[in-house]
Order: structure tokens, then sequence, then C-alpha cells
């Protein structure tokens, strides 16, 4: 169940990074619209992704799993305190492209529900695992443990959007 886990935080933050450098002028919008005081630098969304791949594939070696572990832990924090500027403070109605072109999401308590189910499952990671070195596994646990990595971030996106769509095309009364 830890390389499952694992393998599902590392799908996750390496697709998140990689589909926002490859949208990135969306990801500026979005940084910019949050408002945040470092995002006015061209560089800070940049930055941002490859902190989200780099701390996504830091989960699959033993010796960088803590430092990736505490950078999810601070990219999340951050994620929810700019929602939280955005929503309660401010009060603004932000599109994000919290996944690039992939996804489409207003700012909101399901960015908040994805953001702590991350952080928990980062957390319970960090606290009850046990150490799982991915290079020593038998290669059809391997193979197994990368399919339902993959399976569990798509069928993330698709409950994200099919969410995301339902709230922007609510049902007809008849």
């Amino acid at each position: 169940m830890t390389a499952l886990g694992l393998l599902s935080l590392t799908v996750i933050f390496v697709f998140s990074g990689v589909s926002k450098l490859l949208s990135l002028p969306d990801f500026r919008t979005t940084i910019e619209r949050l408002q945040m005081p470092a995002g006015r630098s061209p560089i800070v969304p940049v930055l941002i992704c490859a902190a989200e791949i780099a701390a996504g594939a830091g989960l699959l070696f033993s010796g960088s799993r803590m430092y990736a572990q505490i950078a999810i832990f601070i990219m999340l924090a951050g994620f929810g305190f700019a929602v939280y500027q955005a929503k309660v403070v401010r009060k603004q109605e932000i599109v994000c492209s919290c996944f690039g072109s992939w996804s489409s999401e207003t700012l909101g308590m399901s960015t908040v529900v994805k953001i702590g189910l991350l952080g928990l499952l980062n957390v319970l990671l960090s606290l009850f695992s046990e150490s799982v070195d991915f290079w020593s596994l038998p290669a059809q646990e391997v193979v197994l443990t990368v399919l339902s990595a993959i399976g569990v971030a798509v069928l993330a996106l698709v409950v994200l959007n099919y969410y995301t769509l339902a709230q922007l095309h609510p049902r007809r009364e008849e």
C-alpha cells in the first residue's frame, strides 16, 4: 500500500507540473489572478511547476523522500493559503488550471477538499508507512503498482472534471 500511495502522489505531482508547463500561459494567468506578491515574476510559475515535478519524482528515491514530502506539504499549504486569500479574503471567483489544460475548476470547496486529501495522504505516508525501495521490488509488482497509481490519478481527474462540469451546468428541473 505504501508503494501505491507514494506512486499515486508521484503521478499526481509530476503530471500536474508537466501539464502546467505545457499550458504555461494559463497557469501564469491563474497566478496573476491569485494576486500573489511573488506571482509578478515571470519565473515563479516555472519554478512552481519544477518544484512539483521534482517533489513528485523525489518520492521515488528513499534518500530524497523525506525532503520531497516536506516540499509537497509546503506546496499544498501555499496552495491552500492562496485559495483562502482568493475565496475568503478577496471573495474572487478564479478559474484554476491546477492540472494545466487537462482540467479547469473554479477555486472553491472542491479545491480545498483536494488539497486536504493530498495533504492527508502525504502525512499518513510519512508517519505510518514502511520504507519502500522501488528499485528493489520485483518487476511485476512495480508494473502493477505503476498502473494502479496511474489509474488512481486518472480516476481523480475524471471525478474532478465531472464535479466541475456538474457545477457549471446545473440540472434542469422538469
